[in-house]
Formats: structure tokens, sequence, C-alpha cells
């Protein structure tokens, strides 16, 4: 069953994110009357370069001096229509509903995929990367934090610094790495292990081709089913869930640590039988 709850919030929160992330990029492509620059620029509209990666901010050059520091301002790029360029800038990269880049994504802050965009190439970003509905991207993602929208598909691994969060219906043909948490929406699939330096989730009917290792608690919905092993500080099972591994828990379930607990299982003694009578005398 879908948790309507967790699909609302995962809604607002990319409602947010997008908002964020527009506020970031500039929306007027006319030049500003303050400083003169460009705002948003359209990338493609003269390729002369072809195979050469597109670099924005990538060097000095007059006509971007135009404010007081002398330094361009136009890092921001917002991609209009398809192209085989690789994409490199210092600061955030918009691709817009149903553009596809035939090349990879080197963005220093954020990367927005607008809906039924794809992207042939990996995807390198210093700060957060959004991969709206619909969206293929070919190769591998690493950035601070990874949402993926509903029926996205990466065909490679995802890594984050962060955390890793999907909707319903993404799938994944790799490894996912977070330093944070990992939350995998309904009828996900990770063609993978999943790695995570905080908690892992998993919602209905999700699909794991690997292991599960997790610094904080494990909780498994309703239909999970993983290939491998799961290990976590605690591991939570829902109906109908299927490990073919075996199941570590970190979180030792005797509380009564003492003053003399030699053997480290937390009950007080030095011995491995759990019994304080059985001590050595």
């Amino acid at each position: 069953m879908t948790d309507t709850t967790r699909r609302r919030t995962f809604v607002a929160a990319v409602v947010g994110t997008v908002g964020s992330l527009a506020g970031c990029l500039g929306q007027s492509s006319e030049p500003s009357a303050e400083n003169g620059t460009e705002t948003v620029e359209n990338m493609f509209a003269d390729d002369e370069d072809d195979g050469e990666p597109i670099e924005v901010n990538g060097g000095e050059d007059e006509e971007d001096d135009d404010d007081e520091d002398g330094e361009n301002e136009t890092d921001d790029v917002t991609v209009e229509e398809d192209t085989d360029e690789d994409i490199s800038t210092e600061g955030t990269v918009e691709l817009l509903a149903d553009v596809d880049v035939g090349g990879s994504i080197d963005a220093g802050a954020y990367v927005l995929l607008r809906a039924d965009a794809e992207v042939d190439g990996s995807i390198d970003a210093g700060e957060d990367v959004l991969v709206g509905t619909d969206v293929e991207v070919d190769g591998p993602i690493d950035a601070s934090n990874v949402i993926l929208e509903a029926d996205a598909e990466v065909d490679a691994d995802v890594t984050a610094s962060g955390d890793v969060m999907t909707a319903e219906d993404v799938e994944i043909d790799g490894a996912v790495d977070a330093g944070g948490a990992v939350d995998l929406g309904d009828d996900t699939e990770v063609d993978g292990d999943v790695a995570a330096g905080g908690s892992v989730t998993t919602r209905a009917d999700v699909e794991i081709d690997g292991s599960i290792d997790a610094d904080g608690d494990v909780s498994l919905g309703d239909g999970t089913t993983v290939d491998g092993d799961v290990s976590g500080d605690s591991v939570e099972e829902g109906e109908g869930t299927d490990i073919d591994g075996d199941i570590e828990e970190d979180d030792a379930a005797d509380d009564d640590s003492g003053p003399f607990d030699d053997d480290g299982d937390g009950d007080g003694d030095d011995d491995d039988d759990g019994d304080d009578d059985d001590a050595d005398e």
C-alpha cells in the first residue's frame, strides 16, 4: 500500500527544492539593467566547437567583466534545446523538459533535470541533483544530495555525500552509496548494493539486487526483496519481505553493561554465557 502521507511529504520537499533551485537560476534572458549581464544563457544557440566541452566562466572575457569585481556572473546555465556537447560550469545547470544532452554535466552547484529530459553521460554536481519525472540518466550521478522523482531511470551508480531519496517506480541500474540516509519509494529497483552512513528505508515492493549496509536503522517495507545481506543498528521487516542473505543487527539487545564487561556482550561479566554466576571465581 502506498504511504500517502510520505508521498505528500515527498512532493512538498520536491516542490520546495524546485523553488529553491528556480530562485538560484535566473528567469530572464534579457540583460540586467543593474549589471548588464545575462542571468539565463542558451548555451547552444550558436555551437561552433563541436565535440568540445562547453565551459561557462572558464576564462577571462572582456565582455563579461561588467560588474565591479570584474568577474563573470553568468555561471548559471539553462539548456533549452538538444545538444551533443558536455556541459561544464561553476554554477547551476537546468535542463528544460524533453531536452536531450548527449554528453555529461559537471556543475559546481545544483543540477535540475525537468520531466522527460535525458542525459547520455554522467552528472557530477557540487551541490544537490534533482531528477524529474521520467528522466533518463545513462551515466553515474555524484552529488551532495540526490532526489529522483517518479519513473526516473539511472543506468549507473548513484553516489551522495548526503541523502538519496526516490519516489515510486524508480530504476537504478547500479549501486547506491550515501553518506547520509537512503529512502527508496514504492516499486523502486536497485541493481546493486545499498550503503548508507545513516538509515535505510524502503517502501512497498522495493527490489534490491544486492546487500544493504547501514550505519543506522534499516526499515524494510511490505514486499521488499533483498538478494544479499542486511546489516544495520536494527532491522525492521514488513509483511512479505524476502531476504536471501543474513541479517546482522549492531545494537545489542542486552543493556545491562557493567564495570566488568570484559567479553563485550554487555552483561556485566567476563564470560560468553551471559550468566554472572558462572564468571571466574
